[in-house]
């Protein structure tokens, strides 16, 4: 395809003269892809490599091909704001502003998402500095997109980590060619195969074209949860407890314990162009802080990893090592998404205990789910897609399952455990990531947190 673009560019290959100031390009035919665009470009867009007119048109079609492929953040879901909510930029230092919600506030292609607050006391306006002792909690927005499926069977016999193939839109995908109607059940492939795109189900689950996600795990108390950086994450909690605590934090903005789907929606969106696009940095802070990052010379290639609460093990969310633990690599992203606290999901096996609440709340999971039964995953909640799963001893000598995106602990739900956690632990080294996933008994637990998301519309 690229070879048969090549060759339309070079019939006008004379019209693009090295050093040409402000040419126009108009109605691009990409022959080969049976697709027409309209591309307006000025000469300061395009660097050229050398003087040949074959690499200045090489140049143009990969910025043809941003403009019309999955580039397009015109089509990103913005945010909703309401309930408090309150739009703000957070400095590299971690400041605090009040931000302009219709000017620079955010821009997903840049790898900046959109963060908001809600206060627990103050009254501010745009452009001031909201100090940390006015803020009750921190959340990001995760805007509505489809991903290109890569291992619908589980079996991933050749797919190794890599960058997901994300598109923003806000409309559900159906049963084409290139496409499928999202299954949403455990087990369900539907019309699904690999290579076709698919809806995330976090958002067709909740019927929103995003969702704010707690930026750190849960802190405060049960009678007062907060999502605060530099805190201790609140542990010691049921499934239940959690649950009805965050269903209760505020109904206006449809607030709730978050799910494995929510998880996986996060977790695909930072393995794509619009994220780090690779590992996180574990958080091996092992006084539970919120917002760590382990120092890079710790060393967390083996189960345990070195940790620890202090200077020679991790350093916070707002340095340079920082934003290593962060979804974006930046400071607007999701910390604790590896290590800190375990956290527990409102994802569990058919059959389990499970809290009053409206179906939508959970993930559920096949009744015959075992240790190793991926092939019950939901597609998009990180789990199954994950593979393939193997079992090997690691360095304590104990033989684990790890799935092949970076080595993650990889436990499915069974009878005696029914719940799922997701993150792994401080101390948990290679286990350690976005993709890890294990099970629990749903009882408290001074290992398991949780994590707040709201799905107002």
């Amino acid at each position: 395809m690229r070879k048969a673009i090549r060759s339309k560019f070079s019939k006008i290959g004379k019209f693009m003269a090295r050093n040409m100031l402000g040419f126009i390009i108009w109605g691009v035919v990409f022959g080969a892809a049976g697709v027409s665009a309209a591309i307006l470009m000025s000469a300061s867009e395009v660097s050229y490599k050398d003087t040949t007119v074959q690499n200045a048109l090489d140049d143009l079609y990969t910025k043809a091909s941003n403009v019309t492929g999955n580039s397009k953040c015109e089509s990103v879901a913005k945010p909703v704001l309401k309930g408090g909510l309150i739009p703000v930029n957070i400095a590299d230092n971690g400041t605090v502003t009040y931000a302009n919600s219709e000017s620079g506030w955010y821009n997903y292609c840049k790898k900046e998402w959109a963060n908001a607050v809600i206060l627990n006391s103050g009254d501010y306006k745009v452009g001031d500095t909201i100090p940390e002792s006015a803020i009750r909690a921190y959340f990001v927005w995760i805007p509505k997109y489809k991903y290109q499926l890569w291992n619908v069977d589980v079996t991933g016999t050749t797919e190794l980590a890599h960058s997901i193939d994300i598109i923003f839109d806000t409309t559900n995908t159906t049963d084409t060619s290139t496409s499928c109607a999202t299954p949403m059940t455990s087990g369900g492939t539907g019309n699904c195969s690999n290579g076709k795109y698919m809806t995330h189900p976090a958002f067709i689950s909740m019927d929103v074209n995003g969702f704010w996600v707690g930026k750190y795990e849960l802190t405060g108390s049960i009678d007062n949860l907060t999502v605060k950086p530099n805190s201790v994450s609140l542990r010691s909690q049921s499934v239940a407890s959690f649950f009805s605590a965050m269903y209760n934090f505020n109904r206006d903005l449809d607030s709730h314990m978050m799910k494995n789907t929510e998880w996986g929606a996060v977790a695909y969106l930072s393995h794509s162009k619009f994220g780090i696009d690779k590992e996180i940095n574990i958080n091996n802070n092992s006084a539970y802080k919120t917002g760590y990052s382990a120092k890079l010379t710790t060393q967390q290639g083996t189960y345990p990893g070195e940790y620890g609460d202090g200077g020679n093990y991790n350093i916070a969310y707002n340095t340079t090592i920082g934003y290593l633990a962060s979804t974006t690599g930046n400071i607007s992203g999701i910390y604790d998404m590896a290590g800190g606290a375990l956290e527990y999901m409102a994802s569990y096996r058919s059959g389990a205990s499970v809290p009053s609440g409206d179906a939508k709340y959970f993930d559920v999971y096949n009744g015959a789910s075992a240790v190793n039964t991926y092939n019950y995953r939901i597609l998009g909640d990180a789990t199954g897609e994950m593979g393939p799963i193997i079992n090997y001893k690691d360095g304590d000598g104990n033989a684990r399952y790890h799935n092949k995106w970076y080595g993650d602990n990889s436990d499915f739900v069974d009878s005696a455990a029914p719940w799922f956690h997701r993150g792994a632990s401080y101390d948990n080294g290679v286990l350690a990531g976005r993709f890890y996933f294990a099970r629990n008994t749903g009882a408290a637990n001074g290992n398991i947190g949780s994590r707040l998301v709201l799905a107002a519309k």
